[in-house]
């Protein structure tokens, strides 16, 4: 029977590994001999795994710090935000009314070169968390500077509110811009220079409803579902209070009463669609002019505050729809609106742009119809100009406003234009 030898596997790797084997071991001892070495390696695994989630651990401390630093930054950044514009122009103006002349209610501006600040600013404002889930509180502060003109005016009160803002939308109390207004500046690339939609005694493609604030307000915003936003505002004075329930133009001469209104917007992609109405009911219409007169002899000095109606303005409701499209460089916006209830007639404004670079092209048609505080004057008024991006939010800019009015009554039909070049510079946003 041939012999045959038979090699152990154990001796066989360690033959394989090239580790020398005792003269005299058996299989036992080496068996022993590599168990105490996989446990040593075994340990010293473990003891690497420790060491190396310790520091995951560490690491993963170090990355949630950071974060919640990062967070706290954002949060104390957005709790109080300083910001303001220098919004600054050289404008000429050219027209047939002379300097400073009023005709068909409406006032010329005057005739020549001047340096105009149109609605510089600057305020403070901010949003913080609060005890209430998923809400914070927001705030708002600001004021009119005026940057080019006589100090004795210098300052005055703009928007000022406080709210709530969360998932549930947004809520806020003060004088601000309701949502009507931001219906039309959403598509006005023109917003707070010469050629905006509102100029000119409130008429230039739209209504004086949009210039400055409501007082007295409340308004609630839906939170955006696919789009849509809803709004509702109200603005309101008590029963034996006449102030006036807006700030500016011909809309201040409605004393006391109420305003509110109803408004949707859509935007989303590239379409931008919006949709307001408003109804304004109150106590009295007209302006209150202060006048003093002192006795001859000295003594006490009387003060008279008589009340001049204004028989042009109704109490009444009205409506508007406004429509923008972004694509590519160009867009296009549309809005028409009916307040000939109130007064101040049928209103329709078109606006075009085409970026070129770092150059924005404008091109923007005003037409207001029918307004009898304007005495029923047909009102045309395009304009043509530029801006040029300085930085993300402040550009250089020129235009040329052209405004036309029919004949009223025995005065002519007038014409007039503006040339403004300036710098609206921005800071803080």
């Amino acid at each position: 029977m041939p012999f045959k030898f038979k090699l152990n596997p154990i001796l066989i790797a360690i033959l394989a590994t090239g580790l020398p084997l005792p003269a005299m071991a058996d299989d036992a001892a080496l068996l022993r001999q590599l168990q105490d070495q996989m446990q040593q390696m075994q340990a010293q695994v473990e003891a690497l795994s420790k060491k190396l989630a310790a520091q995951s651990e560490k690491q993963e401390k170090v990355t949630v710090q950071v974060a919640k630093t990062e967070e706290q930054i954002q949060a104390r950044q957005k709790a109080v935000q300083l910001y303001g514009q220098l919004r600054l122009s050289a404008d000429s103006y050219s027209n047939d009314f002379g300097a400073g002349a009023t005709s068909g209610g409406i006032t010329a501006g005057g005739r020549g070169s001047t340096i105009k600040s149109n609605a510089s600013r600057f305020g403070i404002k901010g949003e913080i968390p609060t005890s209430l889930n998923d809400t914070s509180m927001i705030y708002e502060a600001e004021v009119l500077y005026g940057a080019a003109d006589n100090t004795t005016n210098e300052i005055q009160w703009r928007e000022g509110f406080g709210g709530l803002k969360g998932g549930w939308g947004q809520a806020r109390l003060g004088r601000f811009d309701v949502a009507y207004k931001t219906t039309l500046t959403a598509i006005d690339p023109w917003n707070d220079n010469a050629p905006q939609s509102r100029g000119f005694g409130g008429v230039q493609g739209s209504s004086a409803l949009h210039a400055s604030y409501f007082t007295n307000t409340a308004e609630y915003v839906s939170p955006s579902l696919n789009g849509f936003k809803l709004a509702a505002w109200v603005s309101t004075q008590l029963d034996d209070e006449t102030s006036n329930i807006h700030d500016a133009g011909p809309i201040s001469n409605y004393q006391g009463g109420k305003a509110k209104g109803l408004g949707v917007k859509f935007n989303q992609g590239p379409w931008y669609v919006g949709a307001d109405w408003i109804d304004i009911q109150s106590d009295r219409i007209g302006s209150t002019s202060t006048t003093y007169t002192a006795p001859s002899g000295g003594g006490t000095v009387t003060v008279a505050t008589p009340f001049k109606t204004n028989a042009n303005m109704h109490n009444g409701n009205g409506w508007q729809a406004a429509g923008g499209y972004k694509a590519g460089n160009w867009s296009i916006g549309a809005f028409y609106e009916d307040v000939q209830d109130l007064g101040l007639g049928k209103n329709t404004y078109l606006s075009g742009s085409y970026l070129l670079g770092k150059t924005t092209l404008i091109a923007t048609y005003g037409q207001n119809r029918d307004a009898t505080q304007y005495f029923n004057r047909n009102i045309d008024t395009w304009s043509l100009g530029a801006k040029y991006a300085l930085t993300k939010d402040s550009e250089l800019f020129a235009a040329w406003v052209d405004r036309s009015e029919d004949a009223f009554g025995t005065t002519l039909a007038k014409d007039y234009q503006i040339l403004t070049v300036g710098i609206n510079a921005k800071f803080g946003y």
